[in-house]
């Protein structure tokens, strides 16, 4: 997915979510596909004299059934983690998600942000975790799911302390957001960065 940049803007980290949220429809599709194999083999396996002609027409239903149901618990989650991006430029934080209709959400870092992660158990193994970025901590746009959670919001917050400081209505300067410390970071963007799905 192409960002249309804005004069002076570079992509810092462009990512998709974590592979975390796909271990539910892997699961569910291996059930799936043992279900429907055992109700397949046992109607085309052999004649069932008490289905008579039905049992051609209960063949057809098992198989569409059990397409149907892979579709709706592998390939549209699969959709939907392939066409998330998560995008942190040198200006905003981009939200991008939808593989026919796209949605787009953007950020400006300039706002003053509030930033905050949540981890559950299995996010915590993973180095995953929910990025909550918003003026106001009601009205956070959630993130989820977003790969190395601790080292993006470290990023993040060296993008906001880099921005300039902007002028408050009463005249007193403002800094555009929190300030981070560049201590705990290791190496350039490009080392997060490295290795990760485009």
């Amino acid at each position: 997915m192409r960002v249309n940049l804005l004069p002076g803007e570079r992509v810092i980290v462009r990512t998709r979510p974590s592979l975390l949220p796909l271990a539910g429809p892997v699961v569910g599709g291996f059930v799936v596909l043992a279900a429907g194999g055992f109700g397949l083999g046992y109607l085309g396996g052999r004649q069932l004299p008490e289905l008579g002609e039905w049992q051609v027409v209960l063949l057809l239903l098992a198989i569409a059934v059990v397409v149907l149901l892979l579709v709706l618990v592998v390939v549209r989650p699969l959709v939907r983690w392939s066409s998330t991006r998560y995008v942190l430029t040198s200006l905003r934080l981009i939200h991008r998600r939808g593989a026919g209709r796209r949605t787009e959400h953007d950020i400006p870092l300039s706002s003053g942000l509030q930033v905050r992660t949540e981890q559950s158990l299995l996010q915590r193994l993973t180095g995953s975790g929910t990025l909550m970025v918003g003026a106001h901590a009601a009205h956070a746009e959630r993130y989820r799911d977003v790969p190395q959670v601790r080292r993006f919001k470290e990023y993040l917050g060296l993008v906001v302390s880099e921005l300039p400081s902007i002028h408050g209505i009463d005249g007193v300067d403002r800094d555009s957001g929190p300030q981070y410390s560049r201590e705990g970071t290791s190496g350039p963007w490009e080392e997060w960065h490295r290795g990760r799905p485009e």
